[in-house]
């Protein structure tokens, strides 16, 4: 029977099937007319059709009815049934989940949860917290905060007699994504006011333009002091330079509850789940800590599953330190990442991103965000994405970041491999 793995967290939503199909999408959701769309395309239309927009249909996850009536969705029971027919169908109708839910996924919740996946239908073999699931292979006391759009979830793991056990969690309201973008976004706006005497928050498509590109900024801002940046405006495009210190101190000023729990552990290895990568890159003070690979809790569970689908259904909040390794298989391997681009012997590290130049017909590879190469390359969502590409240069992506696959530009060919320890 096929098996997928679902990650409930609703800032980026993942499932991956045993066979190593991925799909991911954000917890948007626009009501239509004519059904509910869900994912990526409600995202880019939420600040330009607020009326119709759902994002917290996730964290309040419940079948009390809507404000307003709609035709295809009572409560955010329905809506979140829609996105989660849409994942499972995306992953090619799976027979059974693996289900790693945040903690703050209440009982009743859960209980819900479980009743939308029947009526899909598809069977729940296991659930598990996604703290513990991202944290397996783990063997120290660890804390792992989960950034989710609303909220952020802070773990405590503890090792001991060859087991490891969820023994704190805390949920911090009102501190997602979504609270760092508004903050993020205003700031751009009162810059905009104060040098052009236009507020894009003011209209929905400047609302949207912002919000658009507001992921990719920021990421740059992870790597770079200040940016270079460009809004569409009806006075045509409007250039600013965000710098990265100012950002910084904006966040600080929304992280004061998450330092205080961290500083109540602070004798713990310190790990960010890739939903919370954002901190870490933006703040000095996390630089140190120690950001999980967005595929963690969904590998660990495939290595894992045995073990947990043995189990009777119930929240797993504890695991076999010994139980990964016995489980490892060709489902992990198959969800291995490249590491490393190889051109000319060479190999370039993926962790950062990747700017290719061409000039007198030779091509030329640097670590980093150059705004005046050809092409930028980064990894997202396990795959290579571009973050930047001049209009007349041919780039073929591969489907996947494996390694093996191949990257071509401009009929350079360059191949992804892994490089342990590299």
């Amino acid at each position: 029977m096929s098996l997928a793995i679902v990650e409930l967290n609703d800032q980026n939503l993942l499932i991956q099937t045993d066979q190593g199909l991925l799909h991911c999408e954000p917890g948007f959701a626009q009501l239509h007319s004519t059904g509910i769309e869900t994912g990526d395309r409600a995202r880019a239309a939420a600040w330009q059709q607020p009326q119709h927009s759902y994002n917290q249909y996730w964290r309040q996850l419940n079948q009390l009815p809507l404000p307003s009536k709609q035709k295809w969705a009572r409560h955010h029971g329905d809506i979140a049934f829609a996105q989660l027919k849409q994942l499972v169908e995306y992953a090619g109708s799976p027979q059974r989940l693996i289900l790693a839910v945040p903690g703050s996924c209440s009982d009743d919740q859960l209980s819900l949860l479980l009743g939308l996946a029947s009526a899909i239908p598809v069977q729940v073999t296991a659930v598990i917290d996604s703290a513990l699931a991202t944290c397996a292979t783990e063997t120290q006391p660890t804390v792992l905060v989960e950034l989710q759009l609303h909220q952020t979830v802070v773990s405590l793991i503890d090792c001991g007699a060859g087991s490891l056990r969820l023994s704190q969690q805390e949920t911090i309201p009102d501190l997602g994504i979504m609270q760092l973008h508004n903050a993020a976004a205003r700031h751009i706006s009162d810059r905009l006011v104060q040098d052009y005497r236009y507020d894009p928050m003011h209209n929905s498509e400047g609302e949207q333009a912002i919000y658009n590109q507001l992921p990719q900024w920021l990421m740059q801002l992870g790597w770079e002091d200040k940016l270079n940046i460009s809004l569409p405006s009806p006075q045509g495009n409007l250039k600013l330079v965000l710098h990265k210190h100012q950002l910084t101190s904006l966040f600080e000023q929304r992280l004061n509850s998450l330092s205080a729990i961290l500083d109540r552990h602070s004798s713990a290895k310190l790990c960010f789940s890739h939903s919370a990568s954002l901190i870490p890159a933006m703040l000095p003070q996390f630089a140190d800590a120690t950001v999980k690979a967005q595929s963690s809790a969904i590998d660990n569970c495939l290595g894992l599953q045995q073990q947990l689908c043995a189990e009777e259904l119930h929240r797993i909040k504890q695991l076999e330190q010994d139980g990964l390794d016995s489980q490892t298989g060709p489902t992990q391997l198959q969800t291995h990442q490249a590491s490393h681009v190889l051109y000319k012997n060479q190999a370039y590290p993926l962790h950062q991103p990747l700017s290719l130049h061409l000039k007198d017909g030779k091509l030329s590879l640097t670590s980093c965000i150059d705004n005046q190469a050809e092409c930028v390359l980064v990894v997202e969502n396990q795959q290579l994405k571009i973050l930047h590409q001049q209009d007349d240069l041919e780039v073929q992506l591969p489907s996947s970041c494996e390694p093996g696959k191949q990257l071509i530009v401009s009929g350079y060919k360059l191949r992804l491999i892994e490089v342990s320890n590299g």
